[in-house]
């Protein structure tokens, strides 16, 4: 794997998410990792704490206005779309989206989670002047209002998320291990509060909706929710592993060098990559058990393409949500506004799906994958 970081990643504030976070949080990610910053991000850091010092009396202003309803909001049944990055969480985001009943965390709001309440119509100019028409990954489109993940919120609310795993990835499996296997128990109680907080606050945003969100990291995180949301329900999208390997290695390729503030080596993130899925999913299936009856939906990417409708209409039924029919003619015009799309192509090569197969061969026999196809390159799937 390829990680190229460019001088003009040295103090680009582009990508960079954390400018939305709190003081408290900035400062705890320093704390526990700022010791890894490579020297020539360190004045991009400095800059980065004056910002977060400034929009402190903002941050502040905006929970005494909003704190005391926030905390009164009851969330109900929330939808949670799991599944491993690249496994098509962004294209079933996209599609449920659409549907009228439910709330999201869109991107207009999602950098600065502490202040859309008060600053909505000011970040919604702010984001549709600075994002690019299409994700750098995949070319999927991207907007102001479109569904976006609450990793990157979260991660500007505590630092227990997985993104310090981001910013500074030699330490991408130890923080993989802390704040999303949570193996660490005060990790665990940080995330819960935030995501309990989290939610409640854009329940509010969409005046009381249940929400769908989609975040991969929560895979591994479904005892955890139950914890705090007993009554969420969670659809799981699977995908081929050979893919999801080799589309999550171009997706660090591209991503880790607009936000990382260390120098990294690409066999250390690979590892990361291989580590992670294994215990993901590992995680995964024991906390599967846990889910109460009716709360949990699995499906195949390879299946959703090209029979959405029908594929979605039998996960409603699963959860026990009604008000597909309503749905249904929103869910078909986002499908149909994806026509023309055109996939990244990939080659496999033999030694790497080697490698894939020995690190990842039982989640291939849990998920019902043959180990021993060869992929060619046009058989790359659509969405992601």
């Amino acid at each position: 794997m390829k990680i190229l970081i460019g001088r003009d990643r040295y103090f680009s504030f582009s990508a960079t998410t954390l400018i939305g976070a709190d003081l408290a949080t900035w400062l705890g990610i320093l704390w526990r990792y700022g010791r890894g910053i490579s020297w020539p991000f360190i004045p991009k850091a400095i800059v980065l704490t004056w910002v977060v010092l400034l929009n402190t009396p903002l941050v502040w202003w905006e929970r005494l206005r909003h704190d005391r309803r926030i905390h009164r909001t009851k969330v109900t049944a929330p939808l949670f779309i799991i599944g491993h990055q690249r496994s098509g969480t962004t294209y079933l985001h996209y599609l449920i989206g659409k549907d009228p009943q439910f709330g999201y965390l869109s991107v207009k709001e999602s950098f600065m989670p502490w202040l859309y309440l008060t600053l909505a119509p000011l970040l919604r100019r702010m984001y549709a002047k600075a994002l690019p028409d299409k994700r750098p990954m995949d070319d999927l489109r991207m907007g102001v209002d479109l569904p976006t993940e609450p990793e990157y919120s979260l991660g500007n609310m505590t630092a227990s998320t997985m993104i310090p795993g981001y910013y500074f990835p030699r330490r991408m499996l130890e923080v993989f291990r802390r704040n999303v296997l949570f193996e660490d128990q005060r990790a665990k109680r940080a995330w819960q509060r935030t995501l309990r907080y989290f939610m409640r606050k854009l329940t509010v945003r969409h005046g009381g909706k249940p929400l769908v969100l989609k975040s991969p990291e929560n895979l591994a995180r479904v005892k955890e929710i139950l914890e705090v949301f007993p009554d969420a329900r969670f659809l799981h999208i699977m995908r081929d592993p050979y893919r999801v390997f080799f589309s999550t290695e171009r997706l660090y390729g591209i991503t880790l060098p607009l936000v990382t503030m260390q120098h990294v080596h690409g066999d250390e993130v690979e590892e990361a990559l291989l580590e992670s899925y294994r215990l993901m999913f590992a995680k995964f299936f024991l906390d599967k058990a846990s889910i109460p009856a009716g709360q949990l939906a699995e499906v195949r990417y390879e299946d959703l393409i090209g029979n959405e409708e029908a594929v979605l209409e039998e996960a409603y039924r699963r959860l026990g949500i009604d008000g597909f029919e309503a749905a249904r003619p929103h869910i078909r015009a986002e499908v149909k506004s994806y026509a023309g799309y055109r996939t990244n192509t990939y080659t496999y090569p033999p030694e790497r799906m080697r490698l894939v197969r020995e690190r990842w061969g039982p989640v291939f026999d849990a998920l019902g994958y043959p180990k021993d196809v060869p992929l060619a390159p046009q058989e790359q799937p659509a969405q992601t």
